[in-house]
């Protein structure tokens, strides 16, 4: 499904598209993602989808903050919590400060009401990560964590899971283990078969069911330029990482970052 197109015609900070009065192509193809999920939920054993690629920049968090409006316009609730706790990204998608999230309520700072923040959207709310955890095996794995997750299961449709990428980071074996499945993320003639079967290859040793597979960044209309030796360079996982924190920092500082 061509969710969005590549790389280079996304904004960087991502964004929301999804319009309810604007039919597009990526509005079909999310109504698509999201018929999809509906039926696969449909008996209420679905709700808790943790959404994983294998390297970043794959345009994961743009994915999941447009899938979950499109859902939230079927009068189903939905909840995105986002667990990149060294790349945080969603809150910036939804114009909120990462501050006040779950690091937040595992340190007893704030309570569940507090963390939980309303977006300008019809029934989609977010968690951020809150203050930074420089070890969040600890908060994934605590009893607290659970609980959380087994509290707001009663309480939404849907549950969302923004998770770091699985060749970068091992969050995701703590993760499966308290979802209900995972989404997979491609990006289109970017990320390498190699790297793929890798990555379902790890997930899989967690035991969790692969829900499906999605791709972004793909354009139809020049379909073959992906296959003439294109090339995209990336930073590291950690360089990239500092340098959202410095465009966070100039958000919190009314700096325009875009």
């Amino acid at each position: 499904m061509a969710l969005f197109k590549k790389k280079t015609q996304v904004d960087e900070l991502g964004r929301i598209f999804i319009d309810e009065n604007t039919k597009s192509s990526e509005f079909e193809d999310y109504n698509r993602l999201k018929d999809n999920l509906l039926y696969i939920n449909a008996d209420g054993k679905h709700k808790i989808i943790q959404i994983e690629s294998s390297i970043m920049s794959e345009g994961k968090t743009t994915l999941l903050g447009n899938l979950a409006v499109t859902i939230g316009q079927t009068n189903k609730k939905v909840l995105i919590i986002d667990l990149d706790f060294r790349r945080p990204r969603l809150h910036r998608l939804f114009s909120f400060s990462k501050d006040c999230g779950l690091s937040d309520y595992f340190m007893d700072k704030k309570t569940k009401q507090d963390i939980v923040k309303k977006t300008a959207y019809k029934n989609v709310d977010i968690i951020t990560t809150g203050v930074p955890v420089y070890n969040p095996s600890l908060l994934l794995l605590s009893d607290k964590f659970k609980n959380l997750l087994n509290e707001l299961r009663n309480e939404y449709d849907f549950v969302f899971l923004d998770c770091a990428p699985v060749l970068q980071v091992s969050d995701y074996i703590h993760i499966s283990k308290v979802s209900d499945g995972i989404l997979f993320v491609v990006a289109y003639a970017s990320t390498t078969k190699g790297q793929v079967m890798e990555a379902v290859k790890e997930l899989k040793k967690t035991g969790a069911e692969l829900l499906g597979s999605v791709f972004t960044m793909y354009d139809k209309n020049n379909d073959k330029s992906f296959y003439n030796g294109h090339y995209y360079k990336y930073k590291t996982y950690a360089e990239q990482a500092y340098v959202d924190n410095e465009i966070d920092e100039g958000l919190e500082e009314g700096t325009d970052v875009k």
